[in-house]
């Protein structure tokens, strides 16, 4: 297989590709092109027979695909031959060929005034010189048309950028239009509020088709320009929450600009994101005429995600703001949105934890509080039992004492008098069944006490045990709560998902601007750390 016409086939894509706004492998893959390469194809036939190139793709490439391997072949021929260009003699069609092959590797931009328009499906108009009326017949693929978003009209001034082709069956010079821009203030004016006030009609304005921005945030999609200062005002001011950033580079001002703004959010329909942002910075409503495109605004409205834009503008807000979820007027005031609700957190979980130790050290200090009056009461308890006890035992030694006394005076009265034995012995037991009610009594007072007493003791430690065992679980309820909203947000965390930590001197690196040539970075990962010299 021959590099060099695989070299040019390839070379020929990019430059269509840039032409029309899209990635390369839209016009055809590599694979395709080899196909082309080694296969050398000389008719529709056979190209078509092709891999990869049907009917609609030949209708828009295969003349300039065949053009390509023709003068390739035949300059091969000739340097075989030794034949000079001037004596070759070449039939109509292989030198329309040859030239379509040699102007077609030009891309050209060309300002004029459009003077005729014919929609037929495809777009033809012509574009003519305001100073000496010189025309140039113009084509254009409607879906190029369609995603410029420019309203072919007679008289409006335009800049058109592409290529020239020269049409076979008529041999006529066509100029194949791969972008369109309106020139001028004013034209650029009046179609942006015509365009304002069609999309407005159709609802796309509307407050309540707004979707919200995710309070927590984590996936955002990111589209704008990896050059300038815009992305590094972004991701200087973005804070370090474990966001995940899935970034598509696109054109944000210029001809090429629409369709790779289209080809990003495309890009992201269908990715599992939180919030999809489109930033760029201030500009001209000529400088923002590709975020006033009528296809890009309505795929953003499309979007299943909310969408969050932030383009500086100098009047007239850029369209796409308005259709925007949320719209706010710089890159660096995205950031801020983006950080708000997580910054909001971090101060409430840092108040949280202070109100936790403030809870559980006043709880402590009413537990110490209860525990100082319960010792007190037990104390002085205690005591009054003892008091009881040592009254009731004085008692009843005045009872066994007089129990005594009554002993020696009946035993003397019994000496004296034996007739009152009788009376003796009946007033004893009268007076013992007297002395052991009387202790029964004071033993039972002293066991109701006790038992009183002793319930008392009881609740009171079982209040204290509940009401401390409450204060406990709701503090470690707290603490559960607290502990997984941290965790969600922990560097270790973040670093498992994919991200590093990159310090210099023991200092986290925020900003490029911290660091020089020659330092010793260490980035840290989740499963050890690397150091790394700045070149």
């Amino acid at each position: 297989m021959n590099q060099s016409i695989i070299q040019k086939l390839r070379d020929w894509r990019n430059r269509t590709a840039q032409l029309e706004g899209v990635d390369s492998f839209r016009v055809f893959p590599n694979k395709t092109l080899d196909d082309i390469a080694r296969l050398m194809p000389t008719s529709k036939d056979e190209l078509t027979a092709i891999k990869g190139i049907k009917e609609k793709k030949f209708e828009k490439y295969g003349g300039e695909i065949l053009g390509i391997l023709k003068e390739f072949q035949e300059k091969n021929i000739s340097q075989k031959e030794n034949i000079s260009d001037r004596d070759k003699v070449y039939t109509v069609s292989g030198y329309l060929d040859f030239l379509n092959a040699a102007i077609s590797r030009e891309i050209f931009t060309i300002q004029g005034e459009v003077s005729s328009v014919s929609i037929k499906g495809q777009v033809y108009f012509s574009i003519k010189d305001k100073e000496d009326e010189s025309l140039l017949n113009c084509f254009m693929w409607s879906n190029v048309y369609e995603m410029c978003g420019v309203e072919m009209v007679e008289g409006v001034e335009i800049i058109v950028r592409g290529v020239a082709e020269v049409y076979k069956p008529y041999g006529k010079l066509t100029f194949k239009v791969g972008t369109v821009e309106l020139v001028g203030e004013g034209a650029l004016k009046k179609a942006y509020e015509k365009l304002k006030a069609k999309l407005e009609a159709d609802g796309l304005f509307a407050p309540e088709r707004k979707k919200p921005i995710p309070i927590f945030p984590n996936r955002i999609g990111l589209i704008t320009s990896r050059d300038g200062a815009v992305i590094n005002d972004f991701m200087s001011n973005i804070g370090r929450f474990g966001y995940k950033i899935i970034f598509m580079d696109s054109r944000v001002e210029g001809m090429g600009a629409i369709g790779d703004l289209i080809g990003a959010v495309d890009y992201f329909a269908d990715k599992d994101i939180d919030v999809l942002v489109i930033i760029r910075g201030g500009g001209s409503l000529e400088s923002l005429q590709a975020f006033n495109n009528e296809m890009l605004v309505r795929k953003v409205a499309s979007l299943k995600m909310p969408v969050l834009c932030g383009i500086g503008h100098d009047k007239d807000v850029p369209l796409l703001s308005y259709v925007a979820d949320r719209a706010v007027s710089t890159p660096t005031a995205v950031a801020q949105n983006l950080n708000k609700s997580w910054e909001q957190a971090l101060e409430k979980v840092n108040l949280w934890e202070k109100t936790i130790i403030f809870r559980y050290e006043e709880s402590l200090k009413d537990i110490k509080y209860d525990l100082n009056n319960f010792s007190t009461y037990l104390i002085n308890f205690y005591e009054g039992i003892f008091r009881k006890f040592e009254i009731y035992e004085q008692n009843i030694k005045n009872i066994v004492l007089n129990f005594n006394y009554i002993l020696i005076s009946s035993k003397s009265k019994l000496e004296k008098n034996s007739l009152d034995i009788r009376n003796f012995y009946e007033s004893i037991i009268k007076r013992f069944d007297e002395c052991t009610k009387e202790i029964r009594k004071n033993i039972s007072n002293i066991e109701q006490i006790i038992r009183l007493e002793k319930y008392k003791i009881q609740s009171f430690k079982e209040s204290i045990s509940v009401g401390f065992k409450n204060i406990v679980l709701q503090i470690e309820k707290e603490l559960n709560n607290y502990e997984k909203r941290i965790k969600q947000s922990s560097p270790e965390r973040q670093l498992k998902l994919g991200y590093s930590i990159v310090t210099y001197n023991g200092k986290i690196i925020k900003s490029i601007k911290q660091i020089k040539k020659g330092d010793i970075l260490v980035s840290k990962f989740s499963d050890g750390k690397i150091n790394s010299e700045v070149k």
